[in-house]
């Protein structure tokens, strides 16, 4: 049997409980047998302790780090015998501690989900960072609730993206309803007359043009990149890209979109320069599809970076 384990990050008071509230009431809840609630931290938001005992759901509080380990996993397993396993982390706890331990024979991790309190998300990352960030670095999922008019969504999403590249980030209001992610979450101006993307926004660009090509349509970029060209990709084409730590040290990847240029090439393979491009989202037979595709107006030398590698996906 397998056992689906759903983790649960983030500060305390940030929403944990209340979104794990709302997935044991999502028709995907009827989808398992036997539920295992592990409360690693309690906050002001409380279980319906006569609710989850009416559906079964065994609750275990779990109140020192130290507690948990593989043989106290191994004794869950053998006494509740679960196909499903929700654990509502401790804010100040070393998550990697838990994704690196030994799980129970047949326990897999599916998702790990994390919440943000947009209130004091700005007020925490300015004065203790590191520990606020530290919950989220391995999410899959980040929802940032109660998020309000003035909240800075673009300084939060950078944040975490920086430390957490891979990670999808969801804004919700006050009322717990999505937001729709806007122009204004973007860190560069979309109305300049030349879209600025600064060295670390690299990855925030190259997703949103993947994703959102609308936005970059018939206008003008310039930005720091490395010069690719390889024999497959032919006459009057190279890639203007960087290399991207996607997830560690041992996950970098190349990532550009195609450029067309017509002028001589003065430059090789690894070499740094200052592309302004306009973009277009056209067919690409190295693609096999349409995509983004990137016309060369100006090509100049630059100098490589301190940071050579950016760390967005």
């Amino acid at each position: 049997m397998e056992t689906i384990v759903e983790l649960f990050t983030g500060f305390l008071d940030s929403g944990k409980t209340t979104l794990i509230r709302e997935a044991l009431h999502s028709p995907d809840f009827l989808d398992y047998n036997q539920t295992l609630l592990i409360v690693c931290e309690e906050g002001d938001e409380e279980y319906d302790e006569a609710w989850l005992k009416k559906n079964g759901i065994i609750k275990y509080v779990v109140d020192e780090e130290e507690k948990i380990n593989e043989f106290f996993l191994e004794g869950l397993e053998l006494n509740y015998r679960p196909d499903h396993v929700m654990i509502e982390w401790n804010g100040t706890w070393d998550v990697n501690r838990l994704l690196e331990m030994k799980l129970p024979p047949g326990w897999g991790i599916g998702a790990v989900l994390s919440t943000v309190d947009a209130q004091t998300a700005e007020m925490y990352l300015l004065n203790m960072r590191n520990l606020f960030l530290a919950p989220l670095l391995s999410s899959d999922l980040v929802i940032v609730n109660r998020t309000m008019e003035h909240t800075d969504r673009a300084k939060i999403r950078r944040s975490i993206k920086v430390m957490n590249p891979r990670a999808q980030i969801v804004f919700e209001d006050e009322s717990g309803e999505p937001i729709e992610t806007t122009e204004e979450d973007l860190p560069f101006d979309l109305k300049a007359p030349v879209i600025e993307i600064d060295e670390i926004d690299y990855g925030i660009w190259y997703l949103d043009a993947m994703e959102h090509p609308e936005h970059y349509k018939n206008k003008k970029l310039k930005f720091l990149a490395q010069v690719y060209r390889g024999r497959k990709l032919g006459s009057g084409l190279f890639v203007p890209g960087r290399f991207v730590m996607t997830c560690c040290e041992e996950d970098i990847t190349f990532l550009g979109y195609l450029c067309r240029y017509k002028e001589e090439f003065p430059y090789q393979n690894r070499d740094w320069v200052f592309v302004t491009v306009s973009f277009r989202y056209e067919y690409m037979k190295q693609y096999k599809e349409k995509g983004p595709v990137l016309y060369l107006e100006e090509m100049i030398p630059a100098k490589k970076p301190v940071h050579d590698v950016v760390t967005f996906d």
